[in-house]
């Protein structure tokens, strides 16, 4: 059956000051970030690296000081063209002469007149992004989770092993996980009894961008890997442009507001209608239709192994020559591309065939 693994990998990896009981603690810590944060707009030429005895810091015309994190140090890195692992090896002093004849070659002419935003906390430079960056604070993001929580049905994930509920936050991102499980969802057919579920993450930093991912989930392990997965849809909004927080939060609404008031009825018909809904007698037929609807980002090669993978999970699935059984096996492939706008794409088509059996 398929499984998400993204809530897994933040439980295997995150700290233990970066994991949250419930999603008021999480936003509170999102809140003491906001609130003693400042972002600061210099010319990029501005940007040097000094090294104080052992450590490396950044400094700027007019903001001073500032202790690096792991995050930012790359970012500084990044931005001189210099190996951000080496210069980890260096001694202090040295690493931050490196770092400067590369910001001096970087910046020469126009590129240091250009604009680069500092985000900085108390005692440190968090982050440091070009002008083009839209911040999409975390606690924004969590104020509307909680608000969410408040109305229902929706509530942190059940607990892992250590008791852990999904809800993890530092001062590079953030990720949630959300369940309904007031009202599963019972199917007629194979894998009966469905619950709802969604991921949240963002950075306000610049790692990552902000999505959303909704899911029909069978049962979650104490490792919080998610089995049976079905219907995924994923929806993300980069951090570059105008607004983009905007943007975030009317996804959100849109998105998961949506799909927390669609009653288990609905998602039940949905279900019943996929998987009576057939595509084509036999895989030709099945490939034929689904080319006619010109989904963007599925090859024949990969729809063709949606196919043979759908039919090795007839007891999953269903029959691969339905919608169901057939969304199941692209999105079963889907769970497994390295690149997430791969995954991203043929999540979508997944959704946009099963649309067929609404029309």
């Amino acid at each position: 059956m398929t499984v998400l693994t993204k809530a897994n990998r933040q439980w295997e990896s995150r700290p233990a000051d970066e994991r949250f009981g419930s999603l008021q603690a999480m936003h509170d810590a999102a809140i003491r970030f906001k609130t003693t944060a400042r972002v600061e707009d210099i010319k990029a030429k501005a940007l040097r690296a000094a090294a104080i005895g052992d450590d490396l810091v950044l400094e700027a015309d007019g903001i001073g000081r500032s202790v690096m994190n792991n995050w930012s140090f790359s970012q500084l890195a990044t931005r001189a063209s210099a190996p951000t692992a080496y210069l980890k090896t260096l001694p202090a002093q040295l690493a931050a002469d490196c770092l400067n004849v590369g910001l001096e070659r970087e910046h020469r002419g126009e590129n240091g007149d250009k604009s680069v935003q500092l985000l900085l906390g108390q005692h440190s430079a968090r982050a440091i992004t070009s002008d083009k960056y839209s911040r999409i604070w975390n606690a924004d993001i969590t104020s509307r989770l909680l608000e969410l929580e408040a109305r229902g049905p929706w509530q942190p994930a059940p607990a892992a092993f250590d008791g852990s509920r999904g809800l993890y936050l530092g001062d590079r991102d953030m990720f949630a996980f959300l369940v309904d499980n007031e009202r599963r969802i019972f199917e007629k057919g194979p894998g009966g009894g469905l619950s709802r579920g969604f991921f949240c993450w963002n950075s306000e930093v610049g790692d990552a961008s902000f999505g959303i991912m909704t899911f029909l989930y069978e049962y979650v392990c104490g490792n919080h890997r998610v089995w049976g997965v079905q219907n995924v849809a994923e929806a993300k909004v980069i951090h570059i442009g105008r607004d983009q927080s905007s943007k975030a939060f009317d996804m959100m609404q849109v998105e998961v507001k949506k799909y927390a008031e669609t009653s288990a009825a609905d998602d039940e018909l949905r279900i019943q209608r996929c998987r009576r809904h057939v595509l084509g007698a036999k895989k030709d037929d099945v490939l034929d239709a689904i080319f006619k609807l010109k989904v963007p980002g599925l090859t024949k090669t990969v729809a063709g192994e949606a196919y043979d993978l759908a039919e090795k999970r007839v007891d999953w699935y269903g029959a691969p020559t339905t919608v169901w059984g057939y969304a199941g096996g692209l999105t079963e492939i889907a769970r497994d591309q390295p690149n997430a706008s791969d995954r991203h794409a043929l999540n979508m088509a997944a959704s946009k065939i099963m649309d067929l059996a609404a029309a």
